[in-house]
């Protein structure tokens, strides 16, 4: 039985803890609102009323917090309360700079510490499905790898750069958020048109353009700017749907066709819609 200590059980965390329980884990948690705690006691769950309580005796450490700040904070309460040997792992969404200088500081400390982030919901965490992805010592990704395997479908180690993971989950959330945005103004445009959401939404069985975000990905990580969808096209298409909104306000169409409209006028036209972004292609990956 191993002895986990898991400090943050909001939605994801409760997910996570239930899925530990499942296989067998001694599972001591803490939670700043103990009532999300306790609800985790008749899974099997023991609560514990401080941290430094909760990871008196265990073997892995897991947070899942608000923030920066909150992690450091808990870091600093901690720090001296360890058993030695123990690991943490940290699933916080965390800024890449911020993560940097905790992984090193943990280091510094002599405090075995990754961070693994993770793109699952709630439902996910009990299933042991979704992706967690992990940035850290290699000789501490290995300690952590059964245990991440068996939180989730699939466990991506990207090296031992240590803001790498923190990177990468904030590339995918601003996916996310972007293609939330699209399907609030798609709302906007079917509600000035009289067309149900569900009929609207229906398109997107018929036409996966989430199947498409690869090609265009990897043909603008290129510089590629030959015209596949000319810009000029674009953006009357772009005017097209304002119209079709309506007085229905928009969330993200109003500022894509800004960035067209300054991207024509600087005499990119002709060229692929991702010339909207010609200076940060031309400047190259680092």
């Amino acid at each position: 039985m191993v002895k986990v200590a898991f400090l943050g059980t909001g939605l994801l965390g409760s997910g996570m803890v239930e899925r530990m329980l499942k296989h067998g884990d001694r599972v001591t948690v803490w939670n700043r609102t103990v009532a999300k705690a306790q609800a985790l006691a008749a899974h099997g769950a023991i609560v514990a009323a401080t941290p430094e309580e909760a990871v008196a005796d265990a073997e892995f450490v897991h947070l899942a917090l608000p923030d920066d700040g909150v992690v450091d904070q808990m870091l600093v309460r901690l720090v001296s309360h360890l058993p030695a040997g123990v690991l943490v792992i940290d699933h916080t969404t965390t800024s890449p700079a911020g993560t940097k200088e905790r992984l090193e500081r943990m280091a510094g400390n002599g405090v075995a510490f990754i961070h693994a982030p993770v793109f699952m919901s709630p439902q996910m965490c009990r299933d042991g499905a979704g992706m967690i992805l992990v940035a850290g010592p290699t000789p501490l990704f290995e300690r952590a790898h059964h245990r991440l395997t068996r939180m989730t479908g699939h466990v991506w180690f990207l090296g031992e750069r240590p803001d790498h993971a923190a990177a990468f989950k904030l590339f995918g959330n601003s996916l996310l958020f972007v293609l939330t945005a699209g399907i609030a103004d798609v709302f906007a445009m079917a509600a000035h048109l009289g067309v149900p959401f569900d009929d609207a939404v229906g398109l997107f069985e018929k036409f996966p353009i989430g199947g498409l975000v690869g090609a265009r990905a990897a043909k603008m990580a290129s510089g590629d700017l030959t015209a596949t969808f000319e810009l000029t096209m674009a953006r009357k298409d772009v005017r097209l749907m304002i119209e079709a909104a309506g007085d229905q306000p928009l969330t993200v169409l109003p500022a894509i066709a800004r960035k067209m409209d300054a991207a024509i006028a600087e005499g990119h036209g002709h060229q692929d819609m991702a010339a909207i972004v010609a200076g940060l292609l031309h400047r190259g990956a680092p």
